[in-house]
């Protein structure tokens, strides 16, 4: 469905941001040291997949989320905030009565969306999606916070805010909803001031409603998805019956991310993320072992949907639009 973007422009940002954290540090601290930070962790030296179809299959998880939330948007509910920009506009060209035609055609659109969704409050009327991938370490993300944490504790705070605003790796999808508890009577006590020719009054309810849009944002973390994407590479490999030190490889690679996504805050769960990272290690040994099966992989790759789902639902928000 074409989303109505005229209406959304000032919000909608499609693009990808992505730059190495190293350079970000040096550029705030340039003429500081900061003693290295020991980390237990260490990232594999190779992969055993090509990037591009990484990257690629990436792309194709976070195009499932969208257009599962695409789907969602009502035609009704992006005629209803239409039909209110149209009103407003006919009013300030000083045409009432189209004004009140825009507002009736908006309280019909309205009356439809009730009879659908008698139970939901909020409904979509359009998305937007930004993405911002950082080209980061473990340590080197450990050695931001503590940066960070210094620069707290001097009261240097927008550089601190500067720092921690770096640390994230992740798709932002954006959700602007049409509060339907609340909109038809809005637009009801606008036309009824239009009609007693209260135009600045009904203007400002107008004004009101459009601010009444709520905006609810999903962050999913890119360090998650290449953790999915890699797991599933691995499954893919091994019913192939290859090389099962690749595989195991494989594993290792998406145990990385995750703890890449834990040391960027994504979530805190720490019990989720050991337990997981536990599986990764029990299936390791079980293709190495020869005691793996396909069931092995498809029971890791549940728990971490399952997973990924609970940090995006955890870190997701609603707010009014401002204008």
């Amino acid at each position: 469905m074409k989303s109505f973007k005229s209406i959304f422009a000032a919000i909608i940002m499609v693009g990808l941001i992505s730059f190495g954290l190293t350079a970000c540090n040096q550029a705030a601290h340039q003429g500081k040291t900061t003693p290295a930070i020991s980390q237990k962790v260490v990232k594999p030296d190779t992969l055993n997949m090509s990037k591009d179809t990484l990257a690629m299959r990436v792309q194709q998880k976070t195009m499932q989320e969208i257009q599962k939330r695409q789907a969602r948007i009502e035609k009704e509910a992006i005629e209803v905030v239409k039909q209110t920009n149209q009103a407003m506009k006919f009013i300030y060209t000083g045409n009432a009565k189209k004004a009140e035609a825009a507002l009736g055609t908006a309280l019909d659109s309205t009356k439809t969306l009730l009879k659908k969704h008698p139970n939901d409050d909020l409904i979509p009327v359009d998305i937007s999606v930004k993405a911002q991938d950082l080209i980061t370490t473990i340590p080197q993300v450990d050695k931001t916070v503590k940066m960070a944490k210094e620069e707290m504790t001097k009261g240097n705070y927008q550089e601190a805010a500067g720092l921690l605003n770096n640390l994230k790796s992740e798709i932002d999808i954006t959700t602007v909803n049409l509060p339907l508890g609340g909109y038809p009577s809005g637009l009801k006590q606008a036309l009824g001031l239009l009609k007693k020719n209260k135009t600045k009054q009904a203007q400002q309810v107008l004004v009101g409603l459009l601010n009444s849009l709520v905006i609810n944002q999903a962050i999913m973390p890119l360090p998650v998805l290449r953790a999915q994407v890699m797991m599933d590479e691995a499954q893919i490999m091994f019913n192939g019956k290859q090389d099962k030190a690749k595989v195991a490889n494989l594993l290792k690679n998406a145990d990385y991310q995750l703890k890449l996504a834990q040391a960027l805050g994504y979530g805190h769960f720490d019990k989720e993320y050991t337990d997981i990272s536990n599986d990764i290690t029990k299936a390791k040994e079980s293709v190495k072992n020869g005691s793996a099966t396909s069931g092995t992989f498809d029971k890791l790759i549940k728990k971490t949907e399952a997973f990924k789902n609970k940090i995006v639902n955890d870190m997701k928000g609603t707010s009014p639009k401002k204008k």
